[in-house]
């Protein structure tokens, strides 16, 4: 027994309408606008069973008004073999076999094959053209501007399933083309949906911001698709992304850091953000947040999004030189200790040893910018990080660490920095001659750096020549080059 033949769905009908009658006084189909529907469902005792009573199932009843496969394989069954071979392969398939093909098979060239297919769809559609129409009217009731593939061919079979099988697909495609629908990514839509897909792919970057984040609710307006229920195979379709219940132009470390960020509502450490952005991965965070103009640091370990500050944190030294050059030249050491820590989240014991480098000059209670710090010669043979290769050559003598294998600097006494022609708030690179092939050294001396100067860019040339934790090195100190050496027995060293 098919389902437009089950009592369940007449006796359901019958119901239906005889409550009209006794309860409301229906007299006429257009009574039935007035009633309540979930009223009638009750007083018909059909509410706890309505849900098994599927709508697509009862429009079965309406098959015999509403199907056209039966008419359209008529119109196929009465034409010659090879028109109908031509309406199988080509005119009516999914995917349409080329006319070169055909026109082999029949031993007919390619343009032949075309002006039997051009012949064949007038005469196709001449005889089935109302009761294709009429589908595709159906049709597009049914399932608007697009579907759910599933969802499409249901109501599809509904149309085309009294065809005998081996004309059932030619009559789908006629009552598909004939509504402009085509299988997208994950939907089925005709024309007016993929006008949508188009005019948000153009529109999107109008909407987005400068993280590529897009106003979903206005890019929606703006395409007219408030009604579309396949939004989301809309945008996807448009090649637009969802991220974090966002909508994006790209999947990008930016997008989501943006997003994480605006979640978050307030400046944030990096693991923080690295987890709420889903990124496995915050190696390179610092890198993204110190270089994109819409990140800005908030304090040494947090970052948020630069509207929300007028003054972002660069470190302490220039916190610190702001506040001077603001307060006209000088500013209260007082101030300083008290504002700075209190702004970007700093020690004010950190503030007091900036102040206490070479950058800045105290006087009395208050700070200035040194206008031109100096720093005295000093004796190389008097620095205690050197020692002396039996030619007379000084070289940089320390322990490797594991922070030097991590990439960090070498801090370095004032006689090796000036010795390699490195004054204050000066910087200079210098390559490796050993081993070679390797990073350049680069020699940095900050007149805030209350350490003093640094060698920096070790860790390569360190891997190369095998150095370990523990081991101690020496780089001769030549201005034109380093040479890396890891056996002492070439030194004069001292008794320390």
């Amino acid at each position: 027994m098919t389902r437009s033949s089950d009592p369940r769905y007449h006796d359901a009908m019958e119901r239906l309408l005889g409550c009209a009658v006794l309860f409301h006084g229906a007299e006429t189909l257009a009574d039935l606008a007035e009633i309540d529907f979930a009223t009638l469902l009750a007083q018909s005792g059909l509410g706890a069973s309505a849900d098994g009573l599927e709508l697509i199932d009862t429009a079965e009843a309406l098959r015999s008004e509403i199907q056209i496969g039966s008419d359209f394989a008529s119109v196929l069954e009465r034409m010659d073999e090879r028109a109908r071979k031509i309406a199988v392969d080509r005119t009516y398939a999914r995917v349409p076999r080329k006319l070169a093909v055909l026109g082999d098979e029949f031993g007919v060239s390619r343009e032949r094959a075309r002006q039997l297919e051009v012949r064949l769809r007038r005469v196709v559609e001449e005889a089935t053209s109302g009761a294709v129409r009429r589908a595709a009217v159906w049709l597009e009731r049914a399932v608007g501007a697009a579907a759910a593939p599933d969802r499409f061919q249901r109501i599809l079979d509904l149309l085309v399933d009294d065809a005998p099988p081996k004309w059932r697909r030619a009559a789908e495609v006629a009552v598909m083309k004939q509504g402009g629908y085509e299988h997208l990514d994950g939907v089925v839509a005709n024309g007016v949906f993929r006008a949508m897909v188009d005019e948000a792919r153009r529109l999107a970057p109008r909407y987005a911001n400068e993280a590529g984040v897009i106003d979903e609710e206005g890019l929606r307006q703006e395409i007219g698709a408030d009604g579309i229920s396949e939004w989301e195979a809309l945008v996807r379709n448009a090649r637009l992304f969802r991220v974090g219940g966002s909508l994006v132009i790209r999947d990008t470390r930016r997008a989501r850091v943006f997003m994480a960020l605006r979640a978050i509502g307030e400046a944030s450490r990096r693991d923080v953000i690295a987890e709420l952005a889903g990124l496995a991965d915050n190696s390179s965070l610092s890198s993204l947040l110190s270089s994109d103009p819409l990140f800005v640091r908030f304090t040494k370990d947090k970052w948020g999004l630069r509207d929300w500050t007028d003054e972002p944190y660069e470190g302490v030294v220039e916190a610190i030189v702001q506040r001077i050059e603001k307060a006209g030249g000088a500013a209260s050491v007082a101030s300083l200790v008290e504002e700075i820590p209190a702004r970007f989240e700093v020690l004010p014991a950190t503030v007091r040893n900036y102040l206490g480098t070479r950058k800045f000059e105290i006087d009395g209670d208050f700070a200035r910018v040194a206008a031109a710090p100096a720093v005295p010669l000093k004796d190389l043979a008097e620095a205690r990080d050197v020692a002396w290769s039996k030619d007379g050559t000084p070289a940089l003598r320390f322990t490797v660490g594991l922070h030097h294998l991590k990439g960090n600097s070498q801090k370095v006494s004032i006689a090796v920095a000036q010795h390699l022609g490195v004054g204050l708030d000066g910087s200079i690179k210098i390559p490796f001659e050993r081993p070679e092939g390797v990073d350049d050294a680069s020699v940095i001396w900050r007149s805030y750096d209350p350490n003093g100067p640094e060698i920096g860019r070790l860790r390569e040339a360190l891997l190369e020549c095998g150095a370990q934790p523990g081991d101690e090195v020496f780089v001769l100190l030549g201005r034109e080059g380093l040479r890396l050496l890891t056996d002492a027995a070439e030194f004069r060293l001292s008794a320390d």
